[in-house]
C-alpha cells in the first residue's frame, strides 16, 4: 500500500543506491536521538536481567531490591556479551561502510 502523499518506497535498501535522506547537520542531530534511544533500551535490558535473575532466585522483586541488586561475575559476562551484540545489530551498516571503504583504499 502506497501514500501518494509519502511517493513509493524504495525497493533497495542498502548497497550503491541507498538514498540519503538528511543533511550533515540533520545527522548529528539523528545520531544523538538514536544514541539516547540505544542507551536507554541497554539499561531497561539490564534492568530487566535483574528483575528475571531475582525473580529466579525467589527474591520478592521491588524498587529497591532491583537498586540493591549487584551481578555477579556470570551475569556481568552474559550483559557485556548482550551489549557487544547489539551494538554490532545497531552499527553494522555503519561498520559496513567503513569496511567497504577501507577495502577500496578510501579515506574515512
Amino acid at each position: 500500500m502506497t501514500d501518494a502523499s509519502w511517493g513509493e518506497r524504495p525497493r533497495k535498501a542498502n548497497g550503491p543506491d541507498r538514498q540519503s535522506y538528511f543533511d550533515a547537520s540533520d545527522v548529528d542531530r539523528v545520531m544523538g536521538v538514536l544514541l539516547a534511544l540505544v542507551s536507554e533500551v541497554a539499561a531497561i535490558r539490564e534492568r530487566l536481567d535483574t528483575h528475571e535473575r531475582l525473580g529466579g532466585a525467589g527474591v520478592a522483586v521491588s524498587v529497591e531490591a532491583v537498586e540493591a541488586y549487584k551481578a555477579d561475575d556470570t551475569a556481568e559476562d552474559q550483559r557485556e556479551a548482550w551489549r557487544d551484540a547489539y551494538i554490532h545489530r545497531l552499527f553494522r551498516v555503519i561498520t559496513e561502510d567503513v569496511e567497504a571503504l577501507k577495502r577500496r583504499g578510501e579515506a574515512l
